[in-house]
């Protein structure tokens, strides 16, 4: 059986390879400025170049942190599944828990807590509501929830953290207020 002439392959042409050959060595070129730039500078210098940014590896790329922290913010009175943040990112949840963690040194659930805590801070010092109602519009089930919560992110109960904060005056005047445990 013979392969008819149009099926058959060209000779090959040399310009092809001459194009090929340079491809290769400018993509070789490409490659060794992406390695230069990663190495010390000089000998002294250890680490990187500190003026390149650093992406995590395996972690969430910028549209998918932007889009995860877009609905935290605008979700974060009501209950928060790790299932819906995944679908933001077209990811399993397993994929996205890790992918999350590597990003931001937190999980997504503790993040999540943690926002809401800054909410509760920002509204224990802008408001004088009671602690239950904060808690409820933080989207915690109940005032216990906030202060297990609190207490473990800021290591003292929410109503003390307010007293303190009234004390040294800057409380309820205050819409923005910088959260930062007190020891």
């Amino acid at each position: 059986m013979q392969i008819p002439q149009s099926a058959q392959t060209p000779p090959a042409d040399p310009s092809a390879k001459r194009t090929d050959v340079s491809r290769y060595r400018a993509s070789e070129i490409d490659l060794e400025g992406l390695v230069a730039r990663q190495l010390p500078r000089d000998p002294d210098q250890s680490g990187p170049d500190p003026n390149l940014r650093q992406i995590a590896v395996g972690g969430l790329a910028p549209w998918q942190m932007r889009n995860v922290q877009a609905y935290v913010d605008l979700y974060l009175r009501s209950t928060i599944r790790v299932e819906a943040l995944a679908g933001l990112c077209n990811l399993s949840s397993g994929h996205f828990q890790r992918a999350f963690k590597a990003s931001l040194g937190e999980t997504p659930h503790k993040y999540v807590t943690r926002r809401r805590m800054e909410m509760a801070c920002r509204m224990m010092t802008g408001t004088d509501e009671p602690l239950c109602r904060i808690a409820l519009e933080c989207g915690m089930t109940d005032q216990a929830h906030l202060t297990n919560s609190f207490r473990r992110l800021y290591g003292i109960a929410p109503n003390a953290w307010r007293k303190r904060m009234l004390l040294e005056g800057s409380g309820y005047g205050v819409r923005e207020t910088t959260v930062a445990p007190l020891n």
